[in-house]
């Protein structure tokens, strides 16, 4: 029984065997249409397809240097230079930081890299052709360019406090962003959608922050800007992008619920970490900038918002960790009537605990504390489209005041908004 156990098992041993043979042996390698020689074979691992770097690069014209002292290999051609570290997750490539999908390994003495990094950056045009377990290597084309997208135009920020997102409004460096998102931050980086990692100087040039807006600009050029739209339609198809929890170039889809002046209320659904990113039309326009959700509400600030921000400041961004902000006076507070009610928004005030509302009967006269009768206290909320309604049958018209309210104290306590009598 033992032997025949024996048997079964040695059996099984060598059918896997001569499937892990037969699988490496079925990835082959194409240059300009001719098999090329590798000393390891490509191999797949956690469905990124891992190339031994010297036998790829050094065809395609490089010079492949390895330093035994760090592990560290350095490539050269005529126009660029390419700098590895085995099991580190970066590479450098003219002096630029870009991230890698899978770090370089040593496997049987043979350094692999991921095939993806080559295709965008090895100068020749470099595709997985998963059906026939092929890499194919072209050098009489030009290097293949990754489309204009929408995500071009977003990045990834990633600070000493959190991790946000970015539009980039203008080929030269510009970068919107969330208040929140630089809020007490010291130190940040900015990495694109190419992988570059951008980790230089930082400048805050504009900022509105309660209204949650920051302006930003980098010593970078050659970027996608967005392509502003200033006309929003409710109902109409949008889409998001931004880096959910940390995840890049995500993108979401849903349609424009409504909006005002100050927000527009969307069912594409964003996370934390989405704040900052992109939220375009069908188009591929930018109409607004992802800034909050709730629990089944999505927001986002219209983008003529955005660009109506003054770049009037020069603070570097280290700067942040000592700017003082205290929630101001509500803004834009105003109402609409139907069915006899009065319902009243305002902008959203960013770092505003709650808010309290007073209610006068005339110019000038004793304003009294409104009680929220839903929660059993005078504590109100924004919300959307109407943060509280008001029904007063014969009045002769009314003034409203809204106050935005921090740890308990009245930070600034907006004009009067007359409602007149119905």
């Amino acid at each position: 029984m033992k032997q025949i156990l024996r048997i079964a098992l040695l059996t099984i041993l060598c059918s896997l065997l001569f499937c892990s043979l037969v699988s490496a042996q079925t990835v082959t390698v194409l240059l300009d249409g001719n098999p090329l020689t590798c000393r390891k074979t490509p191999v797949i691992e956690n469905n990124r397809v891992l190339v031994p770097l010297r036998d790829i690069m050094e065809p395609l014209g490089y010079t492949v240097i390895w330093n035994e002292a760090d592990h560290s290999i350095h490539l050269t051609d005529t126009d660029s230079s390419i700098d590895f570290t085995i099991n580190h997750s970066y590479a450098t490539v003219n002096q630029e930081q870009v991230v890698l999908d899978a770090a370089p390994r040593i496997m049987d003495d043979i350094t692999m890299v991921p095939l993806r990094f080559l295709a965008d950056y090895s100068g020749a045009s470099i595709t997985w052709q998963a059906d026939t377990y092929t890499v194919v290597l072209k050098t009489n084309d030009a290097p293949a360019q990754p489309a204009y997208t929408m995500a071009d135009s977003v990045v990834y920020i990633q600070t000493n406090k959190i991790q946000g997102s970015g539009i980039i409004l203008s080929a030269d460096g510009l970068i919107a962003t969330n208040y929140h998102v630089i809020e007490q931050a010291s130190t940040a980086q900015i990495i694109f959608r190419n992988n570059t990692i951008y980790q230089g100087a930082i400048t805050v040039v504009g900022m509105d922050p309660q209204a949650d807006i920051a302006l930003l600009k980098i010593d970078k050029t050659d970027l996608h800007p967005v392509i502003p739209c200033t006309d929003i339609v409710a109902g109409e198809t949008v889409t998001t992008v931004s880096a959910p929890n940390g995840n890049r170039n995500v993108s979401t889809t849903g349609s424009i619920n409504g909006f005002t002046q100050d927000i527009i209320s969307m069912t594409a659904p964003i996370q934390h970490g989405s704040s900052g990113g992109g939220l375009f039309n069908a188009d591929g326009e930018v109409i607004g900038m992802c800034s909050a959700y709730s629990e089944e509400q999505y927001f986002a600030i219209p983008i003529q918002k955005v660009l109506a921000v003054h770049q009037t400041m020069s603070l570097p961004l280290n700067g942040m960790k000592n700017y003082a902000y205290t929630p101001g006076a509500p803004r834009n507070v105003s109402y609409t009537s139907q069915n006899g009610y009065d319902y009243f928004t305002w902008e959203p005030v960013y770092g505003a605990d709650y808010y309290y509302i007073y209610i006068a009967s005339q110019e000038g006269g004793t304003y009294q504390q409104m009680t929220n009768t839903a929660l059993h206290n005078q504590n109100w909320y924004w919300n959307y489209p109407y943060a509280f309604g008001v029904s007063l049958p014969g009045s002769n018209g009314y003034y409203i005041r809204v106050a935005s309210v921090k740890d308990g104290v009245i930070c600034s306590t907006s004009d009067p908004l007359y409602v007149p009598q119905r």
